[in-house]
């Protein structure tokens, strides 16, 4: 018998989504030091996602997708993430194809109940 690898899939994918869920937490924690009243708005919505993701909810997957676009379009345009708008257009693409392949890796597919007659 062999041991597992270190770098088996499931433990790689298991790392990879805390890693999305570390960074779905840390824009959220910008958001929530922004002075701005929308930024204690958008901070639970970061947490919760986040959550989605911890414990592996489809719907969670897409929405850290388009969280992750979103972000990268508020740095874009300037309006958040003034201080780290470069890094957060560069993470942000990533992220969002790491979202799509976790979707993939954790969630079945669903069965379909409609049989071929």
């Amino acid at each position: 018998m062999s041991k597992p690898s270190l770098l088996s899939k499931p433990r790689v994918d298991r790392g990879l989504n805390v890693f999305l869920m570390l960074s779905l937490l840390a824009a959220g924690a910008a958001f929530a030091f922004h002075t701005s009243g929308y930024g204690l708005l958008l901070a639970p919505v970061a947490a919760v996602i986040a959550f989605g993701v911890l414990v592996r909810y489809r719907w969670a997957y897409f929405a850290s997708g388009a969280w992750c676009l979103a972000c990268y379009q508020l740095a874009k345009e300037g309006l958040e993430f003034e201080l780290l708008k470069r890094g957060v257009m560069i993470a942000s693409i990533p992220l969002v194809a790491l979202s799509i392949y976790l979707h993939e890796a954790f969630v079945p597919r669903a069965s379909s109940e409609r049989t071929p007659k």
